[in-house]
């Protein structure tokens, strides 16, 4: 039988080895953080932009609406096969997240590129009008904001309401709020 002899490395190799150690340590939540990111952007569009703690809703939820758009932005710019009504939403959504971040010239970009040229006939919701009333609230006129509401009180009901009304009267209870806030319309304020 024969005994193995440890050889003790020398002091500079144990320090070489001990700060590449650290610096996988700090380096490692980044890159199991990039990674996640980068299985997110392999969702299917249900997936990545409707369904609650999935997607960029995931993020979002853990409080970082500046990576939770740049991820959708980059979610659109990689998926191959989406519909124009998905592009839409997916903007809206980028522009709701760069809101709430208080980028107001990269929110109001989204929101811009969030409208159709021809709603869509069969649209349940007063699509384009919903997003012209997030624009002028972002822009801080008052008084579009409120002729798009009035235009979405005309439209049509869902389930018994009028879709999106709730969220342009919050807007127009909050307009001196940030978005983040008006859009909730959780402040005392409002």
């Amino acid at each position: 039988m024969s005994l193995a002899v440890t050889r003790i490395p020398s002091p500079k190799v144990a320090w070489t080895i001990l700060f590449a150690a650290a610096v996988l340590f700090v380096s490692a939540p980044d890159a199991l953080e990039k990674s996640a990111k980068t299985g997110e952007l392999q969702l299917d569009y249900q997936d990545f932009d409707q369904r609650p703690g999935s997607g960029w809703r995931k993020i979002a939820e853990q409080g970082n609406p500046l990576e939770a758009a740049e991820l959708i932005d980059r979610y659109e710019r990689e998926a191959e096969k989406l519909a124009e009504w998905q592009r839409v939403n997916l903007r809206f959504h980028a522009g709701q997240l760069y809101a709430a971040a208080e980028r107001n010239d990269a929110a109001l970009a989204h929101f811009r590129s969030a409208l159709y040229n021809e709603e869509p006939a069969e649209s349940p919701i007063k699509w384009n009008a919903y997003v012209r009333a997030t624009i002028a609230f972002l822009e801080r006129d008052r008084k579009k904001l409120a002729d798009f509401r009035e235009e979405i009180a005309k439209g049509p009901t869902l389930q018994g309401t009028v879709p999106n009304l709730d969220v342009v009267d919050r807007l127009i209870a909050c307009f001196d709020q940030p978005y983040s806030i008006a859009y909730r319309g959780n402040s005392p304020k409002c």
